[in-house]
C-alpha cells in the first residue's frame, strides 16, 4: 500500500504544480490584457486549455488507480472529491494528514486562480467598453435622439455602420 499511496501523492503534487503554472499564466494574462497583446493572449488561452486537460487527466488516472486496486471510492466518476479519496485510502493517519495538506494547497491555488480570473474578466470588460466607446464616437453610433424633417423624434434608428456592403 505504500507504493499506492506514493503514486497518489505524486499525482496530487503534479496536479498542484499544474495549478501553480496555470496561476502564473493567468497573472501574465493580465499584463497582456492591459497591453492589448492579442497574439500573446491567444497563446495563453491554448496553454490554459492544455493545462486544464492535463489536470482532468490526472483526476482520471487517480480514479483508474483506485479501480485497478479495487478500492471503492463511494462516489460517481463525475463527482470527484479529493476529501472522499483521502478518506478511502487504506493508509495510516500520518499519510492521510500529508494528503490533507496537499488538498488544502490545491484549494488555495484554486481560490487564487478564481480571483485572478475574475480580475482579468473585469479588466477585459473595461478595455472592451473603452474600445466600444471609441467605435461609437468614430461611427457616430452614440444613442442620440434623431429627428426627421418635420421635427419629430424618429422611432426607428437608421442603421449606422463603419463599413456597409450591399450585394
Amino acid at each position: 500500500m505504500e507504493k499506492f499511496a506514493c503514486e497518489i501523492e505524486n499525482m496530487l503534487q503534479e496536479k498542484l504544480l499544474l495549478y501553480k503554472e496555470l496561476k502564473k499564466i493567468v497573472e501574465q494574462e493580465k499584463k497582456d490584457i492591459v497591453e492589448m497583446n492579442v497574439d500573446s493572449l491567444w497563446k495563453r488561452v491554448d496553454r490554459k486549455k492544455q493545462l486544464t486537460l492535463e489536470i482532468v487527466q490526472i483526476r482520471g488516472r487517480i480514479v483508474s488507480l483506485f479501480e485497478e486496486k479495487q478500492i471503492p471510492l463511494n462516489m460517481e466518476k463525475e463527482a470527484f472529491s479529493l476529501s472522499q479519496i483521502i478518506n478511502c485510502l487504506p493508509v495510516c493517519a500520518k499519510i492521510k494528514s500529508d494528503f490533507k495538506k496537499i488538498k488544502i494547497q490545491l484549494e488555495i491555488a484554486k481560490e487564487e486562480l478564481t480571483a485572478l480570473s475574475l480580475e482579468n474578466k473585469r479588466y477585459t470588460n473595461e478595455y472592451l467598453s473603452v474600445i466600444n466607446g471609441i467605435f461609437a464616437t468614430i461611427t457616430g453610433a452614440e444613442k442620440k435622439e434623431e429627428y426627421n424633417k418635420v421635427g419629430k423624434v424618429l422611432t426607428q434608428n437608421p442603421r449606422k455602420t463603419l463599413i456597409r456592403v450591399e450585394v
